[in-house]
């Protein structure tokens, strides 16, 4: 090869990192430093982010005060730490920097989709199914406690005790039953009685064991949907081993144990501890009274 021809291709790897293009790329915690040459502080950036982002969750979780908020902004500090962090590495970069062979334009857009794709999926999946997860209410069945388009946590490692408010897993839906055409495959409800318990209903009043609970958390003030004024009592009746009997605060408008039955106890997925985020649009948009919201 000519002399000349060996020099242009050299000259044509060096590439000054441009800060701007390190902070577009921040949109992927971790590729701007990447681009500005830093691959390992890039891909351990990014794994601290993931790590912090979920005991957050955690934390938040778990601790009871509205002071909890604080950890809400763990990942979102955390992207804009980053991102810095990648303006500040390309703007100090030499201005006769050679491109690396991780600096390709291929190389960044298949990270990007590795990420997006692989990882990203894969940790929802392991945390979200061993530790906590979100879930999506799309009903007034638990109202008022939790509300239609509360987004609230579950906590995976807890397992519900009596009052408590559970996340189950129906399963399959049954073809041609109409009544389990109209259930989610999971839901929220509250569990009222547990293995062994006695259980009777009396006029909305809730009798276990032979002595009245006091639920400060009932409301009845909607219609009588789906039970009907005279299949509103219950019981008694006993609730077998390793089955539970759960209703919805909203009594009127719940589906729940006084028509499914009772609830396996492999169908439970966890205790719902927490209002994570909540908004109506079509009633004044966000609801910031209902973040951080603890659950009873």
């Amino acid at each position: 090869m000519p002399h000349d021809a060996v020099s242009d291709a050299t000259f044509s790897d060096i590439r000054p990192r441009k800060p701007l293009v390190a902070l577009f790329l921040s949109v992927c915690p971790g590729l701007g430093q990447h681009y500005a040459g830093h691959l390992g502080r890039g891909i351990l950036f990014y794994i601290t982010l993931i790590v912090a982002s979920w005991l957050a969750a955690i934390a938040f979780m778990s601790i009871g005060s509205k002071l909890s908020i604080v950890f809400l902004c763990v990942p979102f500090v955390g992207v804009a730490l980053i991102a810095f962090d990648a303006w500040n590495c390309a703007r100090h970069q030499s201005p006769d920097y050679r491109l690396q062979w991780f600096n390709r334009l291929w190389i960044y857009a298949g990270v990007f989709l590795t990420l997006l794709f692989t990882v990203n999926p894969l940790m929802d999946l392991l945390v979200g199914r061993h530790v906590v997860r979100a879930f999506f209410m799309t009903s007034s069945s638990m109202a008022p406690t939790i509300l239609d388009r509360d987004i609230v946590l579950v906590n995976k490692w807890a397992f519900p005790k009596r009052g408590d408010i559970a996340l189950i897993h129906f399963g399959e839906k049954k073809p041609g039953a109409k009544l389990t055409q109209l259930i989610d495959d999971q839901f929220i409800k509250r569990v009222i009685a547990v293995p062994g318990d006695t259980l009777e209903i009396r006029s909305d009043t809730v009798w276990i064991n032979g002595r009245k609970i006091e639920e400060p958390y009932a409301n009845f003030s909607g219609m009588l949907r789906f039970i009907g004024t005279e299949s509103a009592d219950y019981g008694p009746a006993t609730v077998p081993p390793d089955s539970y009997f759960v209703m919805g605060d909203n009594r009127n408008e719940s589906i729940d144990s006084r028509l499914l039955g009772f609830i396996g106890k492999g169908q439970i997925g966890g205790t719902v501890t927490k209002v994570f985020w909540s908004w109506n649009f079509e009633e004044g948009g966000i609801r910031w009274d209902r973040t951080a919201r603890s659950l009873k």
